[in-house]
């Protein structure tokens, strides 16, 4: 085959006597088959091979290529004359890797009820702090594990206790249990972001296995305003309902810092108007959407935090505002009938959000005074005040506060 290789090569380049390489192929494909002809490993050779002698084309050399590719060939191998071959070497197999080291926190507790997403202590006051956790395995060298706070709060304004495990019995996994202390020691503002810890896990002493998986649970955001010490409106429902609108709108990033700010300035003056609604009857009788813009743009004006910047009246979305605090639109309505719950004021919320759209806001406040004739007790305060948002694409939250007027003297009720 190698000589009707160069054959093909002379051919292919117009290269004088390449018909020896031909006539020197044939002649040694004929040696080879006097010798091996007759050989049983041979014949598949032998019969792929029969065209050799006939060649006298390029295609006539490929045809004969494909044939003999498709023998397959022996693999030899050399014996020491037994007709047993020698039995393989049978390695230990490896020991099983290790299972990861790790720490899950199964379960945050304080004061006895499960860590929130947003847990709420009353500063300089001490709490119980209770762990559970599931170590996989304990390491060989390790005689303790510690769980330690981390934070990059200031280190003085809070104190949460280390958690130390001396090396337990029996079989892994292990759960275990502790309880310490926590307190914050000093208090929040409203628009401030929560206190954040992480706990960190190592085993002691430091030449045990390292590093530790930490999994699981092991966050804890702290609020550290009590509205019972630091009331915000001085009714506490709705300083709660306050706190809860602060964290969803945060959580979903529809303002910056300072408009949070803004947004919690006008929600702290109407949730006290709306509890005091409730608490004095201040909204006698029916009120005119014009007299009750008039009494909340006083309400709020007197906040000195407001005051001067409060503006009415500005134009927006080709309409007219009622009142506006850096660009934050605040809608007014008055109604003496058909509203019985907070979520009946959504028909009030694609005017508002528009009006905030335009001002490039994503938050905007609707104020609602609800003058129908009540037959009832009213609603509580804070249960008038949530988040409605308007119709996609927009999708703006509209803070609603219901503001109850109209009440009946509780005395009429009696049946």
């Amino acid at each position: 085959m190698a000589s009707l290789v160069e054959w093909r090569n002379a051919v292919l380049d117009a290269t004088d006597g390449a018909e020896r390489f031909l006539r020197s192929a044939v002649e040694r494909y004929r040696l080879w088959l006097k010798e091996y002809g007759d050989n049983e490993a041979a014949a598949a050779l032998a019969t792929a091979s029969r065209s050799l002698p006939g060649i006298a084309s390029l295609d006539d050399l490929e045809a004969l290529c494909k044939a003999l590719a498709g023998v397959p060939l022996p693999v030899g191998f050399f014996s020491d004359g037994s007709s047993r071959l020698p039995r393989p070497v049978e390695k230990e197999a490896p020991p099983p890797p290790p299972a990861e080291l790790s720490v899950a926190f199964l379960k945050f507790q304080i004061d006895g009820e499960a860590a929130a997403n947003i847990h709420h202590l009353a500063p300089q006051v001490l709490h119980d702090l209770e762990i559970e956790v599931r170590v996989s395995r304990w390491p060989t060298l390790a005689e303790r594990l510690r769980l330690s706070p981390v934070s990059t709060e200031l280190r003085s304004t809070y104190d949460l206790s280390e958690f130390v495990f001396e090396r337990p019995v029996g079989e892994a996994p292990f759960i275990l249990m502790q309880r310490g202390r926590a307190v914050l020691q000093l208090a929040q503002g409203l628009s401030t972001r929560p206190y954040e810890f992480k706990y960190s896990a190592a085993f002691e002493p430091t030449v045990a296995e390292q590093p530790v998986s930490v999994v699981g649970h092991r966050t804890l955001l702290i609020e550290g305003l009590d509205v019972k010490v630091n009331p915000i409106t001085g009714y506490v429902a709705v300083d709660q309902k306050l706190l809860k609108i602060r964290d969803d709108v945060r959580r979903a990033a529809l303002v910056n810092a300072q408009e949070l700010t803004d947004l919690l300035e006008i929600l702290t003056v109407l949730g006290g108007l709306a509890g005091r609604a409730v608490q004095d009857a201040e909204f006698d009788g029916v009120w005119s959407e014009a007299r009750f813009q008039d009494e909340v743009r006083k309400e709020l004006r007197r906040n000195p935090r407001i005051g001067a910047d409060l503006a009415e009246h500005p134009k927006a979305a080709g309409g007219i505002t009622d009142l506006n605090f850096h660009d934050i639109v605040i809608e007014l309505k008055s109604t003496p009938s058909g509203l019985k719950k907070v979520s009946d004021c959504q028909g009030y919320v694609e005017q508002t959000a528009s009006y905030a759209v335009a001002k490039g806001k994503r938050v905007a406040v609707l104020c609602v005074l609800d003058c129908t004739m009540k037959t009832t007790a009213p609603l509580p305060a804070a249960d008038g005040i949530s988040i409605l948002f308007s119709a996609p694409p927009a999708e703006i939250a509209v803070i609603t506060i219901l503001v109850q007027g109209n009440l009946t003297r509780p005395s009429k009720l009696s049946r």
